[in-house]
């Protein structure tokens, strides 16, 4: 029987990030594990927080998350969509405020690749949050840009290695039809579907990375990273915002 102490902490910036991990967290579930979600920003760029909300705690409850578990802290706490950045000591308080009493044994989340500002915003979060707690955290891929102008990879790793998982084919499946249930995000989804079906079902691979902190100073990965791309949310203005949390909460082991 799993303890609270092994419980699992999965730090999130919008609701549907749990996608990428979405066979990992039903899987432990049946081991019996105690699986936590935090979402760190209302993600309410173009629709209600309450509408994102709501679609990703149906996903998680039918994952076996318990309702309790599902803390929507960035929609309590008015963080817009884009900004995580900018409240990185109010996001990683509030972390620390709803999760004071809970023994937590691993943090896993999104993995630092450039893909949305957000993503590194909370990878930053999750890796103080863990370093103050003394347990290992690891990252998942969602999507980041490559060299080719426009386009994009989704769950596709930045680096080489990891801990890479088989998937069986019925969760794999499962895991990858859940994208269809995020309706509010269904012209994302519809970009981000053919790969991803590519990597859970026909592929059926889960890699998982320790995080690297050593890594956070510096871009992800050589430049132009696709929040610059697609989102116009320049490097320069990430890391002077980042900087300051980063040499203020993580060790740059």
């Amino acid at each position: 029987m799993s303890s609270e102490k092994n419980a699992l902490l999965c730090v999130f910036a919008h609701q549907d990030d749990e996608y990428g991990v979405a066979a990992r967290i039903s899987r432990e579930r049946r081991e019996g594990r105690r699986v936590l979600c935090v979402f760190l920003t209302n993600g309410a760029a173009s629709v209600p927080a309450a509408v994102r909300d709501a679609e990703s705690r149906s996903v998680l409850l039918n994952l076996g998350v318990d309702e309790h578990d599902i803390h929507f802290l960035g929609s309590e706490h008015c963080v817009p969509d884009g900004s995580l950045v900018d409240h990185l000591e109010a996001a990683l308080t509030m972390l620390n405020h709803s999760l004071q009493q809970i023994e937590i044994g691993e943090v896993l989340t999104l993995a630092w690749e450039g893909g949305h500002q957000d993503h590194d915003a909370a990878h930053l979060v999750a890796v103080a949050f863990a370093q103050q707690r003394g347990i290992p955290c690891r990252e998942y891929p969602l999507y980041r840009g490559n060299r080719y102008g426009q386009l994009f990879r989704v769950l596709s790793p930045i680096r080489d290695g990891g801990a890479k998982t088989r998937l069986r084919f019925r969760e794999a499946l499962q895991a990858s039809m859940l994208a269809w249930r995020y309706r509010s995000q269904r012209r994302t989804w519809l970009g981000l579907f053919g790969e991803s079906f590519l990597k859970l079902v026909v592929l059926r691979r889960e890699v998982l990375h320790d995080v690297d902190p050593a890594r956070l100073l510096d871009p992800p990965h050589a430049r132009p990273l696709f929040y610059e791309r697609r989102f116009r949310f320049p490097w320069e203005r990430f890391s002077a915002a980042a900087r300051p949390f980063i040499e203020r909460h993580i060790r740059q082991q």
